[in-house]
């Protein structure tokens, strides 16, 4: 199988241990992070209401900054119908390729998607 660049775990691609970066953003708070950029970097040519995500499916995964770790994380239907056609030693080897992103990125995975995986 070719090697396919866009699949790579985050942790492989940036080397987040060895770059001392002064901002992550993250796609599912873009907005949020953008208007932090602005303020931080004193940014005034910018319109961060243009990079909205506008998506309506419920996240796959949420940031553990300010999300209750008690709190149902669903997924989108469809989405699980397509999870609950993998094999389970298949997802066993996706959730184990990207578990340096999940912990250093501070997501959480959902049960089902940990119980498809046994």
């Amino acid at each position: 199988m070719p090697h396919e660049p866009h699949w790579e775990p985050f942790t492989k691609l940036c080397s987040p241990c060895d770059i001392s970066y002064q901002y992550i953003i993250f796609l599912d708070t873009l907005t949020e992070d953008l208007q932090f950029l602005v303020t931080a970097l004193n940014i005034s040519t910018i319109n961060v209401k243009t990079r909205d995500n506008r998506g309506s499916n419920k996240s796959t995964y949420r940031p553990r900054e300010g999300v209750d770790p008690s709190d149902d994380l669903t997924l989108d239907p469809d989405l699980l119908q397509y999870y609950l056609q993998l094999p389970p030693h298949l997802m066993a080897k996706v959730l184990h390729t990207y578990t340096l992103d999940i912990k250093l990125l501070g997501y959480q995975v959902p049960e089902v998607l940990n119980a498809i995986a046994t």
